[in-house]
């Protein structure tokens, strides 16, 4: 497959796509940490675009930390590679309050009034969903920066019961201390979708980049009273599984 025809595939611009091959390059070790990288024509012959296009590239590596240009001898691997943050998706109710427990909130959004929960959640839910609920959209944050945004509807008896504590912290762990025992059923999807406007504002990340999309339900009495969609930016996460449990 020729580079022209990978190119032309994505509606991004050149030089973000090229960085993209480039950051690969070092993440997988390709390009080995103290050693020069190929040579500038040898990079515009390979991936057949414009020197202009490689020195674009190549200055988002370089602000990224990854690599460094010196003058008169060439492009260099950084020694030592900024560490990317990374948070393990929870794949159970325990780990899922594990990680809540430890993420920063800020509040964007919080309803006026009671709403419905939507229609359709995006994935498969037998349980009663009447009732009302209250809807918020938040940013979670680590030291690190932004890591997750999320829209989530919680029961509005829950939620005026627990106001106070909900506005500072995600719901997961506010669920668990005081309705742990009454959930009977708790479930997750995930799946790759592209980031919208708004989240990827406040990612910080560019609109259309991929991330891992979440949607949960938790139920007490076979009934829905928490449902959240959540966006993590791929460089925020990593999933483990035991292939033999």
């Amino acid at each position: 497959m020729s580079t022209g025809t990978l190119f032309s595939r994505s509606p991004q611009p050149l030089y973000l796509q090229a960085a993209a091959i480039f950051r690969s390059k070092v993440h997988e070790r390709a390009w080995i940490p103290g050693q020069q990288i190929p040579a500038l024509d040898i990079l515009v012959q390979t991936y057949g675009i414009s020197r202009a296009t490689v020195r674009q590239a190549l200055g988002l590596l370089e602000g990224e930390g990854l690599i460094r240009r010196a003058r008169g001898t060439g492009t260099f691997v950084n020694e030592s590679l900024p560490a990317t943050p990374a948070l393990l998706i929870p794949k159970n109710w325990a780990e899922t309050v594990e990680l809540s427990n430890r993420l920063g909130t800020v509040s964007l959004v919080e309803s006026s009034a009671e709403v419905p929960l939507p229609e359709a959640l995006g994935m498969p839910c037998e349980a009663a969903r009447e009732g009302h609920f209250q809807y918020l959209r938040r940013l979670h944050t680590t030291e690190a920066g932004p890591f997750c945004y999320s829209e989530v509807y919680l029961d509005s008896h829950i939620f005026r019961r627990h106001a106070t504590r909900i506005k500072k912290s995600a719901v997961a762990p506010v669920l668990d201390q005081f309705y742990g025992a009454r959930l009977n059923e708790a479930k997750q999807s995930l799946r790759v979708v592209e980031a919208g406007g708004e989240s990827a504002d406040w990612l910080q990340i560019p609109v259309s980049s991929p991330v891992a999309e979440l949607r949960r339900y938790a139920c007490i009495a076979q009934r829905v009273v928490y449902f959240a969609r959540l966006e993590f930016p791929f460089r925020n996460v990593r999933m483990e599984f035991d292939l033999l449990r």
